[in-house]
């Protein structure tokens, strides 16, 4: 369940690639008629051992409600590599049983200037694309950008999202 403004995708993506999966994970954002797309991917994740990821599943409750039985009386065996993914606002009609047989996965935002700072520096910033700036202006320009958003991100926390600079 997300809060608003979060999207754990490209931590979903970094992580399949820590797992040196072959292929970056299948993605479906649910609603407007997408039930029969996101079904097609689950199956031949089952088989392929494929990642997918159903995104906005708060949108197609009755999907995800249909996905329940399918994932209780599974009918082909399943490949160990296989993981779906469901992120979505909370609702009240989100089916419980999906949420029981689920591993819940939070992500809490981090406390502090310095601890927003490293979180932001570590997740956006990697090593091969500082290699590739060639000139530290620019290694400077993204370290302030990091530590801007950290700022940005620390007072949103308080309902303060603006600031002045002298």
């Amino acid at each position: 369940m997300l809060s608003p403004g979060s999207d754990p995708t490209s931590m979903i993506d970094e992580f399949a690639r820590m797992k040196k999966k072959p292929q970056p994970p299948e993605k479906v954002s649910m609603g407007e008629g997408q039930e029969k797309v996101g079904l097609e991917k689950v199956r031949n994740g089952f088989i392929s051992g494929q990642w997918v990821i159903l995104q906005n599943c708060h949108l197609g409750l009755k999907f995800i409600a249909t996905l329940e039985p399918l994932l209780n009386n599974l009918d082909v065996a399943v490949d160990d590599g296989f993981r779906l993914w469901l992120t979505g606002e909370p609702h009240p009609k989100f089916p419980i049983g999906i949420l029981q047989m689920s591993v819940k996965v939070t992500n809490e935002p981090p406390k502090g200037v310095r601890d927003g700072l490293y979180k932001t520096y570590t997740t956006v910033v990697s090593q091969d694309k500082l290699d590739k700036l060639d000139l530290d202006i620019w290694r400077m320009l993204t370290w302030n950008c990091c530590f801007m958003h950290s700022i940005v991100q620390e007072r949103r926390k308080f309902g303060k999202i603006g600031f002045c600079v002298p």
